[in-house]
């Protein structure tokens, strides 16, 4: 008796058959159920799992930890437990076990594959028939058999080493194996396969017949109707090796001639004609080893023995092996056909070149080598090229290519008949690409690539013509600037060496005359006359001042301030009514300094007023402007005596008037005799860029 230290949880009322235990959904398996079974061991996994089976069916015991309990087939138990979810279904951990007696393995039930697939018998003994198609090594001392059982082919995982297999090779068998499989997260059957401890529970009913007594069939006749059912036997074919790939993969040519085709009748009588209905069949089948040991050269003619299976189109050998190779080898010539026949099927399997030139589209790595897309004729075709390095063709190329015809996928059409859906052509090296004209230079790579870099240098160039510009302006504002300080300097200087000089050489004169006697009015006007000069000479010298100073000329709101503070001398009262306004081009601003300047001179000389305004501001309607008034409470005048009147020797306003088209700005005046003068001047700020150049 083994007993583990694992308390019996859940209910009072123990499941006591394998069925029961089986048949639990998966939330009541995870509530460890108890347990108490009596069976009889079918198969030993490990020292941590076991299965049981009873009349009812099948399950399995876990052992945790794995202890040492020496179970063998066949031996009958007695075992109290829960319940576990398990893989698949639920089963049995173990808390106790008792030996009770030693028999026969449980019964084993006949189980087809559908059965086996179904998982209706999983984890049973079950005994199946079908015919071996290959057998080799699996892990360390254990082989894998498989079998074919009807049209499927299931895996056996054999306890034994393959060295100690009888001849199972294409013999008939029974097998009397665990059934199993491998089970996905979601708890589902992906495939099955059967578990067998040794070799004994492998009975041979029918051997194989000595592959060198096999007749040898024609290609096209293998894996069509036949009356016999069950799994196919082998067959035995002699061909011509067209094309060996990696893997073990062949493509043989029958060196058979193929059966005639099938025909029709045109009409009846004794004239009547017979006409093919169909293509000749493809005298080439796939051949697929099962060991790629043997070297195999293209063009050799060998013997070979394999499974008949359907692929996607055709018939081919599957776990096949070469029985021999014939000593003379033969010229492999490929078949010409059209891109029509190769897209029909019919030369499925067979060496051909394809009669059109077609153009590479596409070329790229794939898992087994490199895929290469041409086009023609509104056609597309894939070829395959099994080999490391990529073929030394541009894309647009136009080729000729040899290699094996393979349908890929195929769809049944009307009338019964398959029509071949998808084919490619299969490579054998890189030579069966013949090139017949290299793709031209100018390629839509190369183009794309040539065509960026043009881009590229057409933007370097705007950048560069950009760059220039803006240097050129910098120059051009650099001598602008200093022409215009030489041309204030020039100025300056002739103001200071001639008006200057004749003003002091005036005031002078004017003085030496008030020192002499005079009568009344002439010491008035002479005094008047002094006061000019002086103001005159004042004037002279702030102009002067302004022409020679340095650095960045006064903006047009600090202008108006030094008028308004040069005006208080002559106005009681002096209004400064100033508003943000954007910064305005020095032009734009010196045209503006000088209309305030003359417009308050004129106030000065005519107006005889007590209050002085100089207002400037920002308006929005209609658009955007730039708003000066200067106005007084003067004597005023009327509109026949206003700036529009001709007066010889007056230009005060119409220079008011040129500097305003030259701003492009608009001005007037209002005034009534008595009530003042207002001078109004509007720009439109949109105005600035142009009249700040002019």
């Amino acid at each position: 008796m083994v007993s583990l230290p694992w308390p019996l949880q859940g209910q009072s009322q123990a499941l006591t058959q394998a069925l029961d235990v089986r048949s639990l959904p998966y939330e009541r398996s995870l509530q460890a159920l108890p347990v108490s079974l009596e069976g009889t061991i079918s198969f030993v996994e490990s020292s941590g799992t076991a299965f049981i089976q009873d009349a009812s069916g099948g399950t399995h015991l876990h052992f945790r930890p794995p202890v040492q309990h020496d179970l063998q087939v066949g031996d009958q138990i007695r075992l109290t437990g829960v319940t576990t979810p398990g893989l698949y279904f639920p089963g049995v951990n173990v808390e106790s076990l008792t030996r009770i007696g030693r028999g026969l393995a449980p019964m084993a039930v006949p189980a087809t594959y559908e059965d086996l697939a179904s998982g209706r018998y999983h984890y049973q003994r079950i005994v199946t028939e079908g015919i071996g198609r290959s057998l080799s090594p699996w892990e360390k001392n254990r082989s894998l058999l498989r079998l074919a059982i009807g049209a499927q082919v299931i895996e056996v995982r054999v306890d034994a080493p393959p060295e100690a297999a009888p001849a199972l090779i294409d013999a008939r068998i029974q097998i009397t194996a665990l059934a199993a499989g491998g089970i996905n997260d979601r708890r589902q059957l992906v495939f099955p396969y059967l578990r067998v401890v040794d070799w004994s529970d492998i009975t041979v009913t029918t051997p194989a017949p000595a592959p060198e007594s096999l007749p040898i069939e024609a290609v096209p006749a293998i894996y069509q109707f036949g009356v016999a059912a069950g799994p196919r036997h082998r067959v035995r074919i002699h061909g011509t090796v067209l094309a060996v790939f990696p893997g073990g993969r062949l493509y043989l040519r029958d060196a058979e001639p193929p059966p005639s085709p099938r025909t029709a009748t045109l009409d009846s009588g004794p004239t009547a004609q017979l006409t093919p209905s169909v293509p000749l069949p493809s005298p080439a089948i796939a051949v697929q080893l099962s060991q790629s040991t043997t070297v195999i050269e293209t063009g050799a003619q060998v013997h070979v023995v394999g499974f008949p299976v359907m692929e996607s189109f055709s018939a081919s050998l599957a776990d096949a092996s070469v029985l021999h190779t014939e000593a003379e080898a033969h010229v492999v010539e490929p078949a010409q056909i059209s891109l029509r026949d190769f897209q029909d099927g019919s030369h499925d399997g067979d060496l051909v070149t394809l009669e059109e030139e077609l153009r590479l589209g596409d070329l790229f790595r794939n898992a087994s080598g490199h895929e290469l897309r041409f086009t023609a004729g509104g056609l597309s075709i894939r070829a395959m090229l099994p080999q490391e390095n990529a073929p030394d063709l541009r894309l647009g190329s136009r080729c000729r290519l040899t290699g094996i015809c393979a349908v890929e996928a195929s769809a049944t059409d009307r009338g019964f008949r398959s029509q071949p859906l998808q084919a490619s052509l299969l490579l054998r090296a890189a030579n069966d690409i013949q090139l017949i004209a290299a793709a031209p230079f100018w390629d839509t790579q190369r183009l794309g690539i040539a065509m960026a870099i043009l881009a590229l240098g057409i933007l370097m160039t705007m950048l560069w013509i950009s760059l220039q510009r803006r240097q050129i302006l910098r120059l051009r504002a650099r001598i602008s600037h200093q022409a215009a300080l030489d041309e204030r300097q020039r100025i300056a200087r002739e103001f200071h060496d001639t008006l200057e000089q004749e003003l002091a050489g005036l005031s002078l004169r004017l003085q030496a005359a008030a020192s002499r006697p005079l009568e009344e009015k002439a010491r008035a006007l002479v005094d008047a006359s002094r006061s000019l000069v002086s103001r005159i000479q004042a004037e002279a010298r702030n102009l002067i001042a302004d022409l020679r100073q340095p650095g960045r000329p006064a903006s047009l709101p600090e202008s108006l301030q030094s008028l308004a503070e040069q005006s208080r001398e002559h106005f009681p009262k002096v209004i400064l009514d100033l508003h943000p306004i954007p910064d305005l081009p020095p032009a734009t601003a010196h045209h503006l300094r000088m209309i305030s300047r003359e417009a308050v001179t004129n106030v000065i000389k005519h107006a005889a007023a007590q209050t002085l305004t100089l207002h400037l501001s920002r308006g929005s309607l209609p658009e955007a402007q730039l708003i000066l008034r200067i106005s007084d409470d003067g004597r005023g005048f009327l509109p026949e005596n206003g700036p529009d009147a001709t007066r010889s020797g007056h230009f005060g306003c119409t220079g008011i008037r040129e500097r305003c088209r030259t701003l492009g700005a608009q001005v007037h005046w209002e005034s009534q005799p008595g009530q003042g003068t207002t001078l109004s001047l509007t720009m439109p700020l949109s105005r600035l860029s142009s009249s700040g150049n002019s």
